[in-house]
């Protein structure tokens, strides 16, 4: 009887080892992919700075070439 009940406390141990090892795993990945996402944004939102930038460039430039034209004529 003894030795059932020490089979049993050993399986629980180990499934309670398991379970906190799968836990700081999860958090680990989970914290992880946190960190990439906000890296991710960081870099989309300076790209996306740097393109309207770009593009209000071109507007800018387009709309001078056009008041030109127009003064000429």
């Amino acid at each position: 009887m003894e030795d059932e009940d020490n089979i049993d406390n050993d399986i629980s141990a180990k499934w309670e080892r398991i379970k906190t090892v799968i836990k700081e795993t999860k958090q680990q990945l989970i914290e992880k992919d946190e960190s990439t996402e906000t890296l991710k944004n960081i870099r989309y939102n300076e790209e996306c700075k740097f393109a309207i930038e770009e593009m209000k460039k071109a507007r800018e430039k387009k709309w001078l070439i056009k008041e030109r034209s127009a003064q000429n004529n």
